[in-house]
């Protein structure tokens, strides 16, 4: 209890400093104009830093394997979780301002429910799938199996891609307070963020050599999913707000950062995957999800709709579909 108290401790701390990186980001993307999806690219670098400081800590202190079931457990059951927070939280909201318009039929209507803009599926969907695909042939093509240095460029040079495609999508520059004010804020943040992630990595190897499961899984169902919790239950925020796109892009660019950025560390190192299967699973599990998502929104893709909306039935079909994944994990670290 003690070391999962710390776990806890130690992501806190990186969730509190991301958040404050975040607010500093989201000033940058008015004042420069940025899209509402290249301004998910840039929060995403936020909400990405606990991984990756989780990965450069657990390098630095010789257990690969932890920053790696941390990189692939917190994306893992993201997407899923956004979906289905987003759809509860926007239909919450609006069951609420439609009784209160009932109640004052003189205010005005509640907007309508907010939307997923196409930008979300080719500027973010996209870009993680061919991410996703990237990172299986580098590590699972026999002969390249692992992470290597020649991986960590090619992985850095498609992330480097990713946002520059993200970031010059057209905007509308927001009239804003210079972010000099939130640039100071947001410098203890960094230094929660470094302290978290080394507490959290000296934690979950003492949590992991108690229950007697190795690092990779330990990092993939204790660490990584205690990390995805907060920037998930952002989504409730966001969508309520009417922000569902930002919610989604957010997501998305978090778990490209950790598949990109967040893989340097161990590429340098030459980390193994490990359990070959188990890894092989989570890949195929996130890819699954995101041409599921694409395959639902195909009006979206082929540009015969503007935007489309989270439904029970598609909500559905992600939570079900996670829950398979945890049912097939569990069988092979059996």
């Amino acid at each position: 209890m003690l070391w999962f108290a710390l776990i806890l401790v130690g992501i806190g701390a990186m969730q509190w400093g991301s958040q404050r990186v975040c607010a500093l980001l989201g000033e940058l993307r008015k004042h420069w104009g940025i899209a509402e999806t290249g301004g998910g690219a840039l929060l995403g670098l936020a909400t990405a830093s606990p991984e990756i400081s989780v990965n450069i800590a657990s390098v630095a202190l010789g257990w690969p394997d932890i920053g790696l079931g941390t990189a692939l457990g917190s994306n893992v059951p993201a997407l899923p979780l956004v979906f289905v927070i987003s759809y509860v939280s926007t239909r919450w909201h609006r069951r609420r301002a439609m009784a209160e318009h009932r109640q004052a039929p003189d205010s005005a209507p509640p907007p309508p429910m907010p939307q997923v803009k196409e930008q979300a599926v080719w500027l973010q969907m996209l870009p993680y799938l061919l991410v996703v695909a990237l990172l299986a042939a580098l590590t699972l093509t026999p002969g390249w199996e692992g992470l290597q240095p020649l991986d960590g460029l090619v992985l850095a040079v498609a992330c480097g891609a990713y946002m520059v495609r993200a970031l010059r999508a057209p905007g509308e520059r927001v009239p804003c307070q210079s972010p000099g004010r939130k640039t100071l804020a947001a410098l203890p943040g960094f230094a929660a963020i470094a302290a978290g992630a080394l507490v959290a990595v000296l934690a979950s190897r003492q949590l992991n050599q108690a229950l007697g499961i190795s690092d990779l899984v330990g990092g993939l169902f204790i660490t990584g999913f205690l990390c995805a919790l907060p920037e998930s239950f952002s989504a409730w925020r966001l969508s309520r707000s009417g922000r569902a796109t930002s919610a989604v892009s957010a997501a998305v660019a978090d778990g490209i950062y950790s598949l990109t950025l967040a893989m340097l560390p161990l590429s340098i190192v030459g980390a193994a995957v490990g359990n070959v299967a188990l890894y092989a699973l989570n890949l195929g599990f996130l890819g699954a999800v995101l041409l599921g998502y694409m395959a639902l929104n195909r009006r979206v893709v082929a540009g015969e709709a503007r935007s489309s909306l989270l439904t029970p039935a598609r909500v559905g079909v992600f939570a079900v579909g996670y829950c398979a994944y945890v049912m097939v994990a569990v069988r092979l670290i059996a």
